[in-house]
């Protein structure tokens, strides 16, 4: 699931967050990927190289979910991400609505890199507003992060702000991201943050992704 509706948005993400707009339907669906840079956030956590990922999510059709992701490329040293999420989703008078707790957990490097984050975002026609809370990511000498970021769609394109905030403030950035669905699988985003040095550069990453139902 960090993908769902931002999977058209942003290549990797991955991306940009994760959130579960519109009302749920019930049922289990299974998604695959693949993308030629894990972005996450506007930065890259495959080392600026590819990754593929996969994932299984429950829907029911009150609004509650919960799903499984996993990724061959995660943190620096990592061989991989799993990502473990329960939220509720829904739709209100056309707003919709998304909050849940997510857990990322990265394999064969310290189990202290792991971290949790509770989420929401809100959404009004073309835009959506989403924001994460960690109080666990060690960055720096501090713990716990504020991410937040804006998502703006119009028929195939998006443009997305985001702001990644630390408790060791040196380490905050911001970032944005423009996205073209080329087709309903294939996606193109250019993604740039203001980190100093390479890691600052712009990305254009090429993204591919399926999703259906398990029967």
């Amino acid at each position: 699931m960090k993908k769902l509706n931002v999977l058209a948005l942003s290549a990797a993400i991955a991306a940009a967050s994760l959130t579960t707009t519109g009302t749920a339907l019930a049922g289990v669906t299974a998604n695959v990927g693949a993308a030629s840079n894990y972005l996450w956030r506007g930065t890259s956590l495959s080392n600026e190289g590819a990754a593929v990922s996969g994932g299984v999510d429950y829907s029911h059709d009150a609004g509650a979910y919960a799903g499984i992701w996993v990724s061959s490329e995660g943190l620096a040293g990592a061989t991989g991400e799993t990502d473990l999420y329960v939220g509720f989703a829904g739709e209100a008078e056309g707003i919709s609505y998304d909050v849940g707790y997510i857990e990322y957990m990265y394999t064969q490097i310290d189990p202290s890199v792991d971290f949790s984050e509770i989420y929401f975002s809100v959404g009004y026609e073309f835009a959506e507003f989403f924001y994460a809370n960690s109080s666990d990511v060690v960055i720096g000498t501090g713990e716990g992060s504020d991410y937040m970021a804006l998502t703006l769609s119009y028929d195939k394109f998006s443009f997305t702000y985001g702001d990644y905030g630390f408790d060791d403030s040196s380490n905050d950035y911001a970032h944005y991201d423009l996205g073209v669905a080329l087709t309903d699988e294939l996606s193109l985003t250019y993604s740039k943050n203001d980190v100093d040095g390479a890691e600052g550069d712009g990305r254009f990453v090429v993204s591919y992704g399926l999703e259906f139902d398990v029967k």
